[in-house]
C-alpha cells in the first residue's frame, strides 16, 4: 500500500473512531431536545437525566452526568457564574417524597456544591417541600420544568396552557391547574384552520412524529403518507 493509501486508511480509522460517536450523540441530542412533557412522561430514568443535561445546557450551564451506579444521590452536577448545583432527577408517576430531597442534601456536601436541586416531571410532597425551605434545596416540579422546556424552545404562554390542558400527567394534580374560564384556541400551524381537543391532544400525544407543533386532521394525514 503506498504513501496516500495510508493516510486515507488512517483517516477512515479516524472517521470511525470519533466521528461516527459524534453524530449519533449529536442526532440523539437533537431528538431529546425536541422532547415534550408527554415524551418526557415515558421517559425512563436514565433517559430524563440525559433530557436534562441537554435541557441545562441549553439554559447556558457546564452540565454533566455523574455515573449511573453508585453516584451518591447526585444525578447531574452544573455550573454557572461560579456556582456549581448538584441535581437529582426524579421521573416519577408520583408524589416525589422527602428522599429525594435528602439524597440531594446529602450529595451536596460529597460533590463540594453550594447549591442543590431536585427536578421532577411530577409534584412534590408537603414534607418534601418544608425539607427543602430548611435546606435551601430548589424543587423543580412539572410546573416549573413545562415552563423552562417551552422558554427554551421559544414556545408562548398559550401553548403552555395547551400542553398543561392537552398533555397532564393524569396520576398528579397539577399544582396550578389553568383557568376554567380561560379558552386555549388551537389552530393548524399550516392553515391556520381551528381544530378540536381531541385533534390536538392526539398531535401532543404523537409530538415526536408532529414535531411538537398542532395540524388539523387533513395535514396530519399528509405528515403520515410522507412518513410512510
Amino acid at each position: 500500500m503506498n504513501y496516500h493509501g495510508l493516510i486515507w486508511l488512517l483517516i477512515f480509522a479516524l472517521a470511525l473512531r470519533y466521528g461516527l460517536p459524534w453524530l449519533f450523540g449529536h442526532q440523539e441530542k437533537k431528538r431529546l431536545a425536541a422532547s415534550g412533557i408527554a415524551d418526557i412522561d415515558t421517559m425512563d430514568g436514565k433517559t430524563f437525566e440525559e433530557y436534562l443535561e441537554v435541557l441545562f445546557a441549553k439554559l447556558g450551564y457546564k452540565a454533566e452526568r455523574t455515573r449511573y451506579v453508585g453516584d451518591y444521590g447526585a444525578d447531574l452536577i452544573t455550573q454557572k457564574d461560579g456556582v456549581k448545583t448538584v441535581i437529582q432527577a426524579k421521573r416519577y408517576g408520583k408524589a416525589v417524597g422527602i428522599k429525594a430531597v435528602q439524597e440531594a442534601v446529602a450529595a451536596k456536601g460529597m460533590y463540594g456544591c453550594t447549591e442543590a436541586m431536585v427536578v421532577t416531571n411530577s409534584t412534590f410532597t408537603q414534607a418534601a417541600k418544608e425539607l427543602a425551605r430548611a435546606n435551601r434545596v430548589t424543587l423543580w416540579d412539572r410546573d416549573r420544568l413545562v415552563d423552562t422546556l417551552l422558554r427554551v424552545r421559544g414556545e408562548s404562554e398559550a401553548l403552555r396552557q395547551t400542553v398543561q390542558l392537552l398533555a397532564p400527567l393524569s396520576p398528579v394534580p397539577q399544582l396550578y391547574p389553568p383557568n376554567p374560564q380561560a379558552s386555549v384556541i388551537l389552530t393548524c400551524v399550516i392553515c391556520g384552520v381551528q381544530v378540536s381537543e381531541k385533534v390536538g391532544r392526539y398531535c401532543i400525544a404523537y409530538s415526536e412524529r408532529f414535531s411538537g407543533e398542532i395540524y388539523c386532521f387533513a395535514h396530519q394525514k399528509s405528515i403520515r403518507r410522507n412518513m410512510a
